[in-house]
């Protein structure tokens, strides 16, 4: 006889109505205690003499509680908790799936994630900002190729039943905020608002929008926003005209109002890195390369696989950019039959696609930037700021150095481990060919 019985679902969950009260008296009570930073687990347990699990059950509102566990959170907020709050698991899970369906969806040009590799603890974290810790902005950095409009695609489709609207919007062609933003109202209202009736001034429609957002749960994510950065200068300025792109930005990441707008970016726009933090509301995660394990899936799914060492030596030599293990994996296909070991005998990490790549990013840099990327890949082991003055001739001034080595870090170009710099194997590749071509 089994003695194991099957988990059941038991206490009370809250629902949408009850989920709004505690975020918004959470989030007065984080603007009034602690100047908006975020109340750590730790500190809500204490107020409401709860342990962090239980806790964490609640603002992930996924398990059940017992009742008087959640009158005591409401009271650490000086809420009440009524029926409308809350219902019981066992009887009313059908209502709590039916609450996890948005009212209104649009995915734009969102991109096919069907198939999906690793990224699993990036998921975790940004669905516990989104969900648990209801971060107002989010942005999604890396170098092209990396991975960040897929995790960002992933990411829409797992947390999009917390949200009343979801809506993705690319900036591949660099749309006019004023254009966009008429865009995102008539979304959230239903088209009940005509853009005839809208206001006449960027700063208006951004108001007009943030009253949407306050009102209900919506999630906007725009992609590409590079795109609307100025190239030739410093990461995070932005190009003549979409100067109020960093307005909507600084907005709604001050302004209380219980929605997420993410973004993905190559460089970290300015107003992301001033009012960013770990226990703000605006947050922002920079993507490394796929581990190996995800990254060798990438070649299985052409097809072929190599040896316990080749895949993840290849792997490792493009520090697990997805885009260029995808070519590397179509080159491998293509011209040498599937035989990883005959491409490594013949390798060269820069070639067509991800010279193009890199191209992309290298256009986009200011002349001192180019100088450090260039003193990098000459010295190939890692060195310090110190190490990089001595390198460069002409003379530069101690905060011009800094603030360009700063920027090549926001765009992702150059690696700092214990404040020494360098460049990732093919970065390092690529300048070296550039700097025999062009001297």
């Amino acid at each position: 006889m089994n003695r194991h019985k099957p988990k059941r679902n038991r206490g009370v969950i809250l629902t949408r109505e009850g989920w709004r009260k505690l975020q918004k008296a959470k989030l007065e009570g984080e603007l009034r205690e602690k100047s908006g930073s975020k109340y750590t687990l730790e500190e809500i347990s204490e107020r409401a003499g709860l342990t962090s699990n239980t806790v964490a059950k609640i603002l992930t509102n996924q398990e059940g509680v017992d009742k008087r566990t959640l009158v005591y959170l409401f009271m650490a907020f000086n809420l009440e908790l009524n029926p409308q709050d809350y219902f019981k698991l066992n009887t009313d899970l059908e209502r709590l799936q039916v609450s996890k369906v948005p009212k209104r969806v649009d995915w734009g040009e969102m991109v096919d994630v069907s198939v999906f590799y690793g990224r699993t603890d990036e998921l975790t974290l940004l669905e516990q900002w989104l969900i648990q810790e209801r971060c107002r902005v989010v942005a999604l950095l890396g170098m092209g190729g990396i991975g960040k409009t897929t995790l960002a695609a992933k990411l829409s489709q797992k947390v999009q039943g917390w949200f009343e609207y979801v809506i993705w919007r690319s900036l591949y062609n660099a749309p006019p905020l004023f254009d966009l933003l008429a865009n995102l109202i008539q979304f959230f209202s239903n088209e009940q608002v005509l853009e005839t009736d809208l206001p006449k001034n960027v700063d208006g429609r951004i108001s007009h929008l943030i009253e949407y957002l306050q009102q209900q749960r919506c999630l906007i994510i725009l992609d590409n926003v590079e795109t609307i950065m100025q190239t030739g200068a410093y990461a995070g300025c932005y190009r003549e005209g979409y100067e109020d792109y960093g307005l909507l930005i600084k907005r709604l990441g001050q302004v209380m109002h219980q929605s997420t707008l993410v973004l993905t970016s190559r460089e970290k726009p300015k107003d992301i890195a001033s009012l960013g933090g770990e226990t703000l509301a605006v947050r922002s995660l920079q993507l490394s390369g796929l581990e190996v394990v995800a990254g060798q899936k990438i070649f299985e799914a052409k097809g072929f696989s190599g040896s316990e060492s080749e895949l993840p030596a290849v792997v490792e030599r493009y520090a697990g950019n997805a885009l260029a293990l995808k070519i590397v994996a179509t080159t491998i296909q293509d011209v040498f039959d599937g035989n990883v070991a005959e491409f490594l005998q013949h390798y060269t990490a820069v070639f067509g696609s991800i010279r193009d790549l890199l191209d992309q990013h290298f256009s986009r840099l200011a002349n001192l930037e180019k100088d450090i990327i260039y003193w990098l890949a000459i010295n190939r082991e890692p060195v310090s700021l110190s190490e990089i003055r001595e390198d460069i001739v002409s003379p530069i001034a101690p905060q011009n150095l800094l603030e360009a080595l700063e920027s090549l870090v926001r765009r992702s170009l150059v690696e700092k481990s214990t404040a020494l710099f360098t460049l990732q194997p093919v970065v390092m590749e690529y300048v070296t060919q550039r700097s025999i071509l062009f001297g």
